[in-house]
């Protein structure tokens, strides 16, 4: 029988106990009322004593390996949070407003010009996706402002609402203080070109007045808000909140102070906006990686100590006692084995730049972050194209070269950030959308050639209309397929970033779970085990 007892030469009782028959110790040796020269000497010249050690070790240890594992878990859960609800949101609000008001502006450069395109065709507005509308492209574009402004002003809603980190607040005021000089700016040059008695002829002094209040829009959403911060009596700015950040606003890095961005354009402070959440993004996300290092270690050591004391208790009490068997020791070591190695081996899958944590911000979201600054840049281009049109419409020649060179511009950055598209593919369902990508903006490239040769070709008395048609039709059109194939690039993306933020999340909280009742409930069973045998000596 496993439970039979063998004699080992060992009398039973307690005087086999050198604790209860030790000569009294000098008065030295006694402290707080123990004779601690006895104790020490029951702990390591009885078999009761070297079991009480080693159970109070497995208890400490597994009490210990749970308070720490616990904690790490927590931690590695708040982090993923900060990340998922902290960051991400702001981010993807800063990237939706941009697009938002750059296809605003050039849907307001459109409407100014498209008096004399009276065909009717398809329109389908930016709130109602599935529903499609016969309209003019003027009054499609006129419906397309209204809506796009309501969806402007529900993404900073939200952004305002999600803020987390220094420098939010003052971009966020901006934006808000910008967008109304905006909206009114865009609301007069509507109310101007009602009153044109001759929507067609340029130089109708309503239409010269809605260009005008075009101009003035425009300046605030590139150039500078009209409304600034105040100032204290020094000349120094009175920001919202103390000490906004430094904010990298250009492709090159450049980074300027807060008195420069808050002074700047909506387009400058949206982009901080971005740059400040998806900067705090990646140093949450160093952070958590070199914490999941650091963890990963500790829980070794303390997890390989836990199982190696187990096993060598287990050993241990098996020879001494002549019992193959122990019922705390044996299950105790099999429970403290697997869940040792199922936290080590969540920790392991978390860290690295392919654990769950890299897949879900660097391949993941990071995929879904150039997306949609790839449809941002590509918004902002396909709007250069309008300001060049009504530029040329209104014979402004200075703000035609302006927006010719900013479209070159955009367009380089479109190219770039298509190639790093290509480069960050991780997922099978983002070949497709990255193959359409590339080939319907070569397509939309190709007809912008020809909207600016048609513009350019003094033969043509309606060339300006010509090109306009050529540009709201063929050219949006193909646009429209090139940005629905980001969002089909992007959406591939999304679904596997909030997969695995959602597995991730539900593996911590399953295993914060488990560490706290298993770890203690090991060292439970390990003193129980190691108690039963006391009454063999």
């Amino acid at each position: 029988m496993l439970e039979g007892k063998i004699d080992h030469g060992e009398a039973d009782g307690a005087d086999n106990d050198p604790y209860s028959k030790a000569a009294p110790a000098p008065a030295s040796s006694r402290f707080l009322g123990v004779d601690w020269a006895r104790f020490w000497q029951w702990l390591g010249g009885t078999y009761k004593g070297k079991f009480s050690t080693l159970a109070s070790c497995l208890l400490l240890l597994a009490v210990i390996l749970a308070l720490v594992s616990a904690q790490a878990i927590s931690r590695s859960s708040d982090d993923l949070m900060t990340i998922a609800q902290g960051s991400v949101p702001s981010v993807d609000a800063a990237q939706s407003m941009s697009q938002y008001i750059e296809d605003i502006d050039a849907k307001a450069a459109d409407y100014l010009v498209t008096a004399e395109l009276t065909q009717y065709a398809s329109c389908v507005l930016p709130e109602q996706p599935r529903t499609t509308y016969s309209l003019t492209v003027h009054d499609c574009d006129d419906q397309t402002i209204s809506s796009e402004m309501l969806l402007f002003n529900q993404q900073l809603y939200l952004a305002a609402h999600n803020v987390t980190y220094p420098g939010e607040r003052t971009a966020i005021e901006r934006i808000m203080a910008g967008s109304q000089e905006y909206m009114a700016a865009i609301e007069r040059m509507r109310t101007e070109y009602i009153q044109a008695k001759d929507k067609g002829d340029a130089s109708d002094p309503h239409l010269q007045n809605a260009w005008k209040a075009y101009l003035d829009a425009s300046q605030v959403l590139h150039t500078k808000i009209g409304w600034q911060l105040p100032q204290d009596s020094d000349g120094h700015i009175i920001f919202p909140e103390a000490n906004p950040p430094v904010c990298t606003l250009t492709s090159q890095g450049d980074s300027v102070p807060a008195e420069q961005w808050a002074a700047g354009s909506i387009e400058d402070n949206i982009t901080c906006l971005n740059n400040i959440n998806k900067t705090s993004l990646d140093n949450a996300y160093v952070d958590t990686q070199n914490f999941l290092s650091g963890t990963f270690a500790l829980l070794v050591l303390l997890c390989g100590l836990l199982t190696l004391l187990l096993l060598c208790g287990s050993i241990y009490m098996a020879v001494t006692t002549h019992r193959v068997f122990n019922l705390g020791l044996v299950p105790a070591f099999l429970v403290g084995l697997v869940l040792s190695a199922n936290l080590l081996s969540l920790f392991g899958t978390m860290m690295g730049q392919h654990g769950s944590f890299g897949q879900a911000v660097k391949d993941d979201y990071d995929s879904v972050y150039y997306a949609a600054q790839l449809k941002r840049y590509g918004t902002i281009a396909n709007g250069d194209e309008s300001r060049w049109l009504i530029s040329l419409k209104f014979n402004d020649q200075e703000q035609a070269r302006h927006w010719q060179n900013d479209w070159e511009l955009n367009i380089r950055q479109v190219n770039t950030l298509i190639s790093h598209a290509q480069q960050n593919r991780t997922w099978p369902e983002e070949d497709q959308p990255l193959a359409d990508m590339s080939q319907y903006w070569k397509s939309y490239t190709d007809i912008d050639t020809r909207i600016r040769t048609t513009a350019k070709d003094q033969n043509d008395d309606q060339r300006i209309a010509d090109a306009e048609m050529l540009s709201t039709g063929q050219s949006n059109d193909t646009f429209n397929t090139f940005s629905n194939a980001v969002d089909r690039l992007s959406q591939a993306n999304r679904s596997h970033y909030d997969g695995t933020v959602a597995s991730t999340q539900s593996e911590l909280s399953l295993y914060v779970l488990l560490c706290s009742i298993l770890f203690p409930l090991v060292g439970v069973a390990s003193v129980w085990g190691i108690g039963r045998r006391f009454r063999d000596f």
